[in-house]
């Protein structure tokens, strides 16, 4: 079995019969080796050239966030500031590449080894392989730091986006308010308020799935002795509409109002959702309860 030197394919025979796959074939003995062989320098370059190129794209990035910083200063805090903000901006670029390179060079490093009088550059290469190494652990440490502040600084952009919402919709219900004298009976009556820019009709696209609950004090319409035992016990008595068939008597004024919201589940009823009520964002963990400003009855005095 004869194996071709141009295509490598197998065959039988001699090559002096030629290729029976590229046709080639032998014109003359093989040439002796050299006597003296050169060793070579390319594994070395390559390792020392991968090594350089991380190093310098990092210390780039890590100058580039140090000038963008409001004070120019090399102190131990800035740089290490820094240097996690270039590591964030390069995890997607250098981190993968800084990996890669480690493998190769690593092998790279090996054949040398191995080989050790056909390779030239040892130190160099050496010298390369740690560079490599240490800017893939910096980055990888670095990314690792700014994980958990980045994920704190991603969660208060969620909250304070569910808070704009969630403003956004008392300033809508007391614009209804100043206008009406008197909170919507539903949601769906924010309708009723201009318009211009389609800001209320956007709101309601996106609190549709919502819980909105209005309440009134209709202490004064209590007639005949009913009303005059109240006034005399100081009870003041609250009534809630959740629909218009709560609100048959066009004299009530709707008071105060609560708000939830879905979270990001879009799901009511979990633990995720968003509470407001006359205007308080309330703890996401707690329904909304009655506000501490409304009259509470008093205990007949004996």
């Amino acid at each position: 079995m004869t194996t071709c030197p141009c295509c490598g394919e197998k065959f039988e025979g001699e090559m002096s019969d030629g290729c029976a796959s590229c046709g080639a074939r032998a014109v003359g003995p093989p040439l002796a080796r050299p006597e003296r062989e050169l060793p070579g320098y390319g594994h070395a370059l390559a390792v020392c050239a991968a090594g350089f190129v991380l190093f310098l794209a990092f210390a780039v990035a890590v100058v580039a966030a140090l000038s963008q910083r409001e004070t120019f200063a090399l102190g131990a805090d800035n740089l290490l500031r820094a240097a996690e903000t270039a590591a964030w901006r390069l995890k997607w670029s250098a981190l993968p590449l800084a990996l890669l390179l480690s493998f190769v060079c690593a092998k790279l490093y090996a054949r040398m080894r191995r080989e050790p009088a056909r390779f030239v550059g040892h130190g160099h290469a050496r010298a390369g392989l740690a560079v490599t190494f240490a800017v893939a652990v910096a980055l990888t440490t670095f990314v690792g730091i700014t994980v958990p502040e980045r994920l704190r600084v991603r969660e208060l952009a969620r909250r304070a986006a569910d808070n704009a919402l969630l403003y956004e919709t008392d300033i809508a219900l007391d614009r209804y308010r100043r206008k009406f004298g008197t909170y919507p009976a539903t949601i769906s009556d924010l309708r009723r308020l201009e318009d211009a820019d389609g800001s209320v009709a956007r709101l309601l696209d996106v609190i549709a799935a919502g819980e909105y609950k209005p309440e009134t004090d209709i202490a004064s319409l209590n007639t005949g002795r009913a009303k005059a035992r109240s006034k005399r016990r100081g009870t003041v008595i609250r009534a809630r509409a959740s629909n218009t068939d709560d609100l048959l008597i066009d004299s009530i004024v709707l008071t105060n109002y609560a708000v939830t919201l879905p979270g990001r589940d879009r799901l009511l009823g979990t633990d995720d959702d968003l509470y407001i009520r006359d205007g308080l964002i309330l703890d996401a963990t707690r329904p909304p309860a009655k506000s501490a400003a409304s009259p509470q009855p008093r205990a007949r005095a004996r």
